[in-house]
C-alpha cells in the first residue's frame, strides 16, 4: 500500500499531511517514534498549529499515526497500518466548519430572536429540556443538540440560511470531525453546552437579536477552544 497517495487539493492541511507522510515513508520518523510537538512541527513546516493539527487528524484517519491524547503522536509500524480507509478529500476541517457555523448560526439565532413564534420557542424549550436531561446519554444529547440548532435555523425565517446550517451540521459526519469530537465527549462539556443553550434560548424568548447572536457565537467559540486546546 502506497501511503503517499493522499488526496490532492488546495487545502493547506492536506499539503502538510502529504509532506509528513513522505517523511515517514523515507524513515525521517521511524515506526514507533513520537513526532515532535505540535508547536515544533508548526515552526518546522512554517504553518499554523491549526494546520498541523488538521494534518495529523488526516494522517490518523489514513492509519499512518496514532494520536494518543495527552501522550503524543506516534508513527505506526507498517504491519499495523493495514489498508488505508476511504478518506474524504473534500471534507472540510473542523476549524473551517466552526468558523462558518459561528458566522451563519450567529445570524440565524439573531433572526430567530426577531421572528420566532411562541410555538417555535416552546418547541425549542422542550428540546433544550430534553438535552439537559440527557447529559449522561451521548446519543440522546447529540440528537437533541442537533434538533435545537435546526429549530433555531427554521425559526429564522430564511430557507437559504437554514439550508446552510443543515449542510454545516452534515459536515460533522466526516471522519476528521468525528475523531476530534470523540476526544471531547465529556459530561462537563455537555453540561457547559446545555448552559450555553439556555442562554441562547433566553435571548430568543426575550426577542433580543443582538444578545442571541452573541450567545450563539460564544457557544461556538467554546467548541472552537476545545479543538484548539486539546492536547495531542
Amino acid at each position: 500500500m502506497n501511503f503517499l497517495n493522499l488526496p490532492t487539493g488546495s487545502r493547506r492541511y492536506l499539503e502538510i499531511a502529504r509532506r509528513l507522510a513522505a517523511e515517514i515513508e523515507r524513515g525521517v520518523y521511524a515506526a514507533g517514534e513520537r513526532l515532535p510537538p505540535e508547536r515544533e512541527l508548526a515552526q518546522l513546516l512554517d504553518v499554523s498549529r491549526t494546520t498541523v493539527r488538521e494534518a495529523l487528524l488526516a494522517l490518523e484517519i489514513m492509519q499512518m499515526i496514532d494520536i494518543r491524547v495527552g501522550s503524543g503522536v506516534f508513527v505506526r509500524d507498517e504491519a499495523s497500518r493495514g489498508p488505508a480507509p476511504l478518506y474524504e478529500p473534500d471534507a472540510a476541517p473542523p476549524s473551517a466548519v466552526l468558523a462558518a457555523r459561528r458566522l451563519i448560526e450567529g445570524e440565524t439565532a439573531s433572526l430567530a430572536a426577531a421572528h420566532a413564534t411562541p410555538e417555535q420557542i416552546a418547541l425549542m424549550a422542550r428540546t433544550n429540556d430534553e438535552l439537559a436531561a440527557n447529559i449522561d446519554n451521548v446519543a440522546a444529547f447529540d440528537a437533541a443538540d442537533a434538533r435545537f440548532h435546526d429549530l433555531i435555523a427554521q425559526a429564522a425565517g430564511n430557507d437559504v440560511l437554514a439550508g446552510f446550517v443543515g449542510t454545516l451540521w452534515r459536515m460533522r459526519e466526516s471522519e476528521m470531525w468525528t475523531f476530534w469530537y470523540d476526544q471531547t465527549r465529556h459530561p462537563d462539556n455537555r453540561r457547559r453546552s446545555a448552559e450555553d443553550h439556555r442562554a441562547i434560548l433566553r435571548a430568543i424568548e426575550r426577542g433580543a437579536p443582538d444578545i442571541a447572536r452573541t450567545a450563539m457565537q460564544s457557544h461556538l467559540d467554546v467548541l472552537a477552544d476545545r479543538f484548539y486546546t486539546l492536547k495531542l
